[in-house]
């Protein structure tokens, strides 16, 4: 389950090549263990997943069990 808490400092954030400047981007970053996912535009807010739970998210996208709306 996701927990919400302030985004760590130091952490190496990473954007999709998709991503233009400073627009509305998702962010991810490896926090000790975790997953941080983020939006740009509120970088001091970040969701956090067990690694499980990320590969579990990720395969789900692949395998076409969700599927994201809006812009790519």
């Amino acid at each position: 389950m996701p927990t919400d808490h302030q985004s760590p400092a130091g952490a190496a954030w990473r954007r999709s090549r998709f991503c233009v400047g400073e627009s509305n981007c998702v962010e991810v970053a490896d926090l000790d263990g975790l997953v941080g996912l983020r939006n740009s535009r509120k970088p001091a807010l970040t969701l956090t997943f067990t690694k499980s739970e990320w590969s579990n998210f990720l395969a789900a996208l692949k395998s076409g069990e969700i599927q994201l709306s809006g812009p790519r």
